[in-house]
């Protein structure tokens, strides 16, 4: 065993006199932290204290290149800046001579190590030989406009208590934008210039305190480093040494904060590749030893997001800014499924070059959100507007407006506060998109609409399905005519019939209160009529632990489209049921599951033609209350299990002994 130590250790293993391996190990034993170093007062100067840009070297030519070219861009513009490049035994030819030629020429101060000391032992070099001002660590696959430095150290100096200090950027983890803690596209270099530009205007003075700064463009003061001294090399090539030195920072007094008003590119990864996820699984460990309130910290942090307001103001300039050539296509709605179908129906007007943005309502407390978002990723993502006030709805619509948004498609009318619903439709021009039943008077053929929303939909310029259910359904049921956009065709993907019991295949969108009580009503029918069958829930639902408490039924969980052939096939998912309760015409997991090719009980909005259709199918009739649609999927089973005697019990199985196509 090795000796207890609160620092790293060496090891090496010999062989007859030989080193054939050479190990850096974290501490085995929990620093003492009663004796954490405390923060020193920071020194009143009318002068700027002198700033260092540490870029460590080692790979990737074409990123390092875009890296010191944009930051020399920014140490011009940015007094008393210097930057120091630390070759850490880079393999690349090209690479050493940039920094040779670049060092000639004194653009740049260059340290040559002899051998590779990772990242963490690459930064110490540097730090040892900065002994004054202020210093930037910033990885050699960023790009950095051409004021960022200079706005970042303003605003670090006016900020009292400041240990470290990230600015947003597009992979930045908390500081990441549009998407926070996501790794969104890299802009282009002019692209990365407006939005540091805008970020100034739309977030200047702000200082926003988040657990750890993050180590790709990491500004740290003087009175910092001189309490806390280097990064800890515990965390052998890097990833992680970032948040040690920081949470040691905090425990020192100093805070670690987001500067929201500058903004700074960063690819990510170019320089582990491939060994990035054991160099974080292996530091993370050592992170976790030390700091066990951490993760805790960090996701009361992410709940309460309170970056959220910056990226918005930063999105709201972004979108002011733009110019466009045509106006975008708003689609307002009111739940989570309502979104999903929202998001396909931005992917139709996509394929026509239409840009789609969605408003998703939604309660939240006594707050009537809101939500404004892009379905391709892009800005915006973090607009929400409380519109149960009238200043809230007046901001939507101003926001509306400024985007010069001429037409709206409205889905979910129920779901969108009245007030806001009544504004919006007397500004714009809108259309209606199907996705559910509720503006039947009752869901059976010919009843029509419900008295509620005639208005509505006489006001409308038109009516839009997606998928022939929904078509069917506005037809024979509301008496509509409709717009069918035109949708990529999917393959079926057909899927070898499985040997036995029959297992139903059961999708759950809505978490509902009539899917909970289905699921349960068709499992205890079941239980009593064939207790080999297996219910597969695909999806979430009220209560997935009393269902699976039942021998007979499994919940997934919340799924996706690209999950869909994995569950079939795990589950050896035989028949599949798509309609319970409220049905969601246009939903891409309907879609995904109809292309299996499974034999699927639905709802048969308008009767089928003789010849066509599947008569392994089963046609549920609109209006069917639980108890019948039970009834209905029970027979439909038994009739399974009649045709199918690989499907009944064991026993069965062995006293047939032949399987029946």
């Amino acid at each position: 065993m090795r000796p207890a130590s609160a620092t790293s250790q060496h090891l090496e293993i010999a062989q007859a006199g030989h080193i054939i391996a050479s190990l850096q190990l974290p501490a085995n034993r929990a620093p003492d932290r009663r004796e954490a170093p405390q923060r020193p007062p920071r020194a009143g100067s009318a002068e700027t204290p002198p700033l260092t840009i540490i870029i460590p070297v080692y790979r990737d030519l074409a990123a390092t290149r875009a890296c010191i070219e944009s930051a020399l861009t920014a140490v011009a513009c940015t007094p008393g800046a210097t930057i120091v490049a630390v070759d850490d035994a880079s393999p690349e030819p090209d690479i050493k001579r940039l920094l040779g030629e670049l060092a000639s020429e004194q653009r740049i101060r260059l340290l040559t190590n002899a051998h590779n000391l990772g990242f963490v032992g690459a930064v110490n070099r540097a730090l040892a030989e900065t002994d004054t001002g202020d210093v930037v660590l910033l990885n050699s696959d960023t790009t950095v406009p051409k004021y960022a430095l200079q706005r970042l150290q303003s605003a670090v100096q006016s900020t009292p208590g400041v240990g470290t200090a990230t600015p947003l950027s597009n992979n930045g983890e908390y500081t990441s934008f549009p998407i926070p803690n996501r790794s969104n596209p890299l802009p282009s270099p002019d692209e990365l210039e407006l939005l540091d530009e805008l970020a100034g205007t739309a977030n200047s003075g702000i200082a926003i305190d988040i657990p750890n700064g993050i180590g790709f463009c990491l500004y740290i003061t003087r009175e910092c480093l001189d309490a806390v001294h280097e990064l800890s090399d515990d965390f052998y090539r890097g990833y992680l040494e970032d948040v040690d030195f920081c949470l040691r920072a905090a425990e020192a007094g100093f805070r670690n904060v987001c500067i929201p008003s500058v903004f700074v590119g960063h690819e990510g990864s170019r320089s582990f590749l491939g060994e990035k996820r054991s160099l974080v699984l292996r530091n993370l460990r050592v992170l976790e030893h030390r700091y066990r309130r951490y993760a805790t910290e960090c996701a009361a942090f992410l709940l309460a997001d309170p970056l959220r307001d910056c990226r918005a103001a930063l999105e709201l300039k972004l979108l002011c800014n733009e110019q466009r050539a045509t106006s975008p296509h708003v689609i307002l709605c009111g739940s989570a499924v309502g979104r999903e179908i929202a998001v396909r129906r931005c992917r139709q007007l996509a394929a026509d070059d239409r840009r789609g943005l969605i408003v998703h309502f939604r309660a939240e407390g006594r707050r009537q959100l809101a939500a404004i978002f892009a379905p391709d990723g892009g800005a915006p993502q973090s607009i929400a507007l409380d519109v149960a006030t009238a200043a809230g709805r007046e901001a939507l619509l101003r926001f509306l407006t400024d985007l010069q948004v001429r037409s709206l498609e409205i889905s979910e009318p129920n779901r969108i506060p009245g007030a806001c619903l009544a504004q919006l439709t007397q500004h714009f021009a809108y259309e209606l998109l199907i996705t559910d039943s509720r503006l039947a008077e009752r869901a059976a053929i010919g009843s029509g609409l419900h008295p509620d929303w005639t208005g509505l939909v006489e006001r409308a310029r038109g009516v839009i399905a997606i998928g022939e259910d929904g078509a069917a359904f506005s037809v024979s049921v509301l008496g509509l005519q409709v717009v069918r956009p035109s949708d990529p065709l999917v393959r079926p993907a057909r899927h070898p019939a499985a040997s036995g019991p029959a297992r139903l295949g059961l999708l759950a969108l809505r978490g509902s209160a009539t899917e909970f009580r289905f699921i349960r009503a068709l499992g205890d029918q079941i239980t009593n009529a064939h207790a080999d069958t297996e219910i597969i829930v695909l999806g979430t639902t009220l209560d997935d632990l009393k269902l699976m408490q039942r021998t007979n039924v499994v919940v997934t969980g919340e799924i996706a489209v690209d999950d869909v052939a994995t569950l079939i096939e795990g589950h050896g998912i035989t028949k599949l049921v798509l309609d319970i309760g409220e049905p969601a015409f246009g939903h891409p997991l309907v879609d995904a599951l109809l292309a299996s090719g499974l034999p699927a009980a639905a709802t048969e909005w308008l009767p089928t033609p003789p010849g066509r259709g599947r008569k392994t199918d089963l046609k549920l009739q609109p209006g069917f209350d639980t108890d019948e649609t039970v009834a209905a999927v029970l027979g439909w089973v038994v009739e399974d299990v009649q045709l199918h005697p690989d499907r009944r019990s064991s026993r069965h199985r062995r006293e047939v002994g032949a399987r029946l196509p």
